[in-house]
């Protein structure tokens, strides 16, 4: 099973992205709690894309690929033809940091790396592709 939605990487299209992703969680029986995790790491990645992988206001797409079923996972691709970047990459912020010296951003990805189980990038064929695996939370 692999199925794809792409659309315009446009704010206007959060919902239906969001959707796709996260009827698959419901049907594969994730628990409400985790699937409302599976959407702060969607919607964290997915505003990023949209607002800064294409410059300019340059209309671009966004694919998301949910890939084979595995039992008890989620697997997502996130593609985008935009400005190379690597989120994995950041230098994590210093948390223990006062607010007012920490540089702005970051925050997000620490939310990311922290909720997910994997996730991986690479640059393939002009495309950033993160790929991000999800298993339901037994301790929940």
């Amino acid at each position: 099973m692999t199925k794809q939605l792409e659309l315009l990487a446009e704010l206007k299209n959060l919902p239906h992205f969001m959707a796709f992703v996260c009827e698959e969680a419901r049907e594969q029986g994730f628990s409400p709690q985790r699937r409302q995790e599976i959407e702060l790491v969607l919607e964290e990645s997915l505003v990023n894309i949209i607002e800064y992988a294409y410059p300019s206001k340059q209309l671009g797409s966004l694919t998301l690929h949910l890939k084979g079923a595995v039992k008890d996972q989620l697997r997502l691709e996130i593609r985008d033809r935009g400005v190379l970047f690597n989120p994995l990459e950041r230098i994590d912020p210093d948390r223990e940091a006062d607010l007012m010296e920490r540089p702005i951003g970051g925050l997000g990805i620490i939310l990311m790396k922290e909720l997910t189980d994997d996730m991986t990038w690479q640059r393939k064929n002009g495309e950033n592709c993160l790929s991000i695996i999800f298993e339901p939370r037994h301790d929940q």
